[in-house]
């Protein structure tokens, strides 16, 4: 079913589009024709007629980083392709780098090919600006995905869901965002703060910025085969984790849930429960991001939170802990079970922390340089002094112990 396409122009389209495929497959060719494809794009140079903008610019106001409406992206996706209206797309990359050499598709129904509907040279970061779909300007030719070409009459305009785009993109950044499994609906939510003020306090766009930045890399570092590894065999981590340390294991040797342990005996998760566990954690559930004011972080609900430093400073040095623990609440853990403390001669807390400095220590992260921010230096918008974050790693760490820089994500 094609709302508001009429069916001739629909016909039409396949027709033509069967006419004028040119490549060296088997399918009808044109030996002569030239294909004339779209311009491609360079979205750091674009007409005012786009709207081109940076979101979470210093001196935006926070109203719009809080509009749940506007401002909000799925980690496994940070580069956002919407329809608006039934002739344009908002085009937004939620990452604090830029891409390049990236091609949108758009997939239309009854025609199974994908076709180039859009090249960016370039995106730059936190980008956002509007195109028009060529589709409704008049005829055009299209790269297949197939590497063919295919010439498409003009369609007058697309109702919601009648096109499907895509993205691919060259760009060694883009490959670590397409390794994400998490797709958490990420936004900032100020409820937090109106209705518990102290509790916690308002964000700003150079928090938001960090906390992008950051959720970016736990999602990935969450989706890490080494970290599924670890996670799926907890047992066997504390068992490596004492020998190389020459003691004993020290508290409970695998993950549990959130029944109190009674002189020791835990209720241990079985192997199924682990593994469902595992993709709870990176589910597609709505995570909002605050900052904490009080003496406590928290996290539950749709919610987890972590200091202005934690923002800041702490991601960048691989002090996860917070995070790690109120993420645990996120998802349904409380204080009795290890996945979300750090006592029992370490939990998730400490596993999870040891292993993001791993990742930082192999540059196996989407982002580790914290010069791509410089949150530090914007004390306008900061509440504690801060020094440029450096991050080093303890020889002692038990990822560093037993792979010895051997790992890597490739």
């Amino acid at each position: 079913m094609i709302p508001n396409i009429k069916r001739w122009l629909f016909v039409n389209l396949l027709i033509t589009s069967f006419l004028t495929l040119t490549s060296c497959d088997n399918e009808t060719q044109y030996t002569n024709y030239e294909p004339n494809y779209l311009a491609s794009i360079d979205a750091t140079n674009l007409p005012i007629g786009n709207r081109p903008m940076t979101m979470f610019e210093d001196t935006e106001s926070p109203s719009k980083m809080y509009d749940k409406k506007d401002r909000w992206f799925r980690v496994n996706q940070p580069l956002q392709i919407i329809q608006k209206g039934k002739d344009s797309v908002q085009v937004s990359l939620y990452s604090p780098v830029g891409l390049a050499d990236v091609k949108i598709y758009a997939k239309l129904p009854n025609y199974d090919k994908r076709f180039l509907i859009y090249h960016f040279t370039k995106i730059p970061a936190f980008h956002r600006s509007f195109h028009q779909i060529p589709l409704v300007a008049g005829k055009n030719d299209y790269l297949l995905e197939t590497g063919n070409a295919v010439t498409i009459d003009k369609i007058d305009g697309f109702s919601s869901g009648a096109i499907e785009f895509s993205v691919e993109s060259s760009d060694p950044l883009f490959a670590k965002f397409k390794k994400i499994k998490s797709s958490q609906l990420v936004q900032f939510n100020d409820a937090y703060h109106i209705n518990e003020l102290g509790k916690f306090l308002p964000m700003n766009p150079v928090l938001a910025k960090e906390a992008i930045t950051m959720i970016l890399n736990y999602s990935y570092a969450l989706s890490h085969p080494m970290y599924y590894e670890t996670f799926t065999n907890f047992d066997r981590y504390k068992q490596e984790q004492a020998a190389l340390a020459g003691t004993a294991i020290n508290g409970a040797i695998n993950w549990h849930g959130n029944t109190d342990d009674v002189n020791g005996v835990y209720d241990y998760l079985t192997k199924a429960e682990i593994e469902q566990i595992y993709l709870n954690y990176v589910d597609n559930r709505s995570l909002y991001i605050a900052m904490v004011g009080g003496s406590s972080a928290w996290g539950g609900g749709p919610l987890a939170s972590q200091w202005e430093s934690g923002y800041i400073t702490g991601h960048w040095t691989g002090e996860m802990s917070v995070w790690s623990h109120e993420y645990s609440h996120h998802t349904g853990f409380n204080h009795s079970s290890n996945l979300a403390n750090s006592g029992e001669g370490g939990g998730q807390q400490e596993m999870l922390t040891h292993f993001y400095k791993y990742l930082i220590y192999l540059n196996d992260l989407p982002f580790t340089d914290p010069d791509i921010l410089k949150g530090w230096t914007k004390t306008n918008y900061l509440t504690g002094t801060y020094k440029k974050p450096v991050f080093t790693i303890s020889p002692k760490n038990p990822f560093l112990l037993k792979y010895k820089g051997a790992g890597k994500w490739n």
